[in-house]
């Protein structure tokens, strides 16, 4: 049954990767993109046998744009938050996977920010750029810990996501994901269909001191213990 799931995974990648590619000169405002990329996200989790459990603890500002940050569990969170999060919006991704064929380059003319973690300066452009898109009707998602975790815990976070909040001046919208990794690990490409929780929390508004990263962290993780009680 996986074989069958990412045999019909890899299918409606290269079909709506193509979709997006040749929507990328009609894209007005990143919304052509954005309707192909939610339909993937939505086929991605039918396919995956995923059921969505979405809480908001606020309801979100129409007509406004937010910085998205959530812990990172698995390749499946980013159609996840693609299918939940009620926005146009954009996630920053590592450079290397703009050169994957139909995949990475629909990502690159959609308008999906890469960055290169391993020179700073270019990196530090890549946030400037993402910043920009903030005032453009896009809001942005990030993953501060860099990777995917290994064993579920949330690791610390780098200053990414807090170097493109001080430039953009929007607000950081805090995100919990659970039960990604149980339905696809890292290192794994087995699929266990189940339940996956998005927790949507209250936006911060961003604060230039040290402590501003660990309490947005904080507030991630107090969301996923809280929900590992009830």
């Amino acid at each position: 049954m996986t074989v069958l799931r990412l045999i019909f995974m890899v299918i409606a990648s290269i079909t709506l990767g193509t979709a997006a590619i040749l929507a990328a000169p009609f894209n007005y405002k990143g919304k052509s993109i954005y309707f192909v990329y939610r339909i993937f996200g939505k086929v991605v989790l039918f396919l995956s046998g995923i059921r969505l459990e979405v809480i908001f603890k606020k309801n979100l500002e129409e007509g406004k744009e937010y910085i998205f940050v959530s812990n990172h569990l698995s390749y499946l969170d980013i159609p996840v938050l693609m299918t939940v999060l009620p926005r146009n919006i954009r996630f920053i991704y590592k450079k290397s996977l703009s050169w994957v064929p139909i995949f990475g380059w629909a990502m690159y003319l959609g308008g999906y920010i890469p960055i290169d973690r391993a020179n700073a300066r270019e990196a530090i452009k890549s946030l400037k750029k993402a910043a920009g898109k903030l005032n453009s009707f896009i809001s942005i998602i990030i993953f501060p810990e860099g990777t995917r975790s290994t064993d579920g815990r949330t690791a610390d976070f780098k200053k990414g996501a807090f170097m493109l909040a001080g430039m953009a001046k929007s607000e950081i919208v805090p995100v919990s994901i659970i039960g990604t990794d149980s339905i696809m690990p890292k290192h794994e490409i087995n699929i266990k269909p189940g339940t996956v929780k998005v927790i949507i929390d209250t936006p911060v508004t961003f604060m230039n001191d040290k402590g501003f990263m660990n309490r947005i962290r904080g507030k991630i993780i107090d969301n996923i213990n809280l929900n590992s009680i009830l």
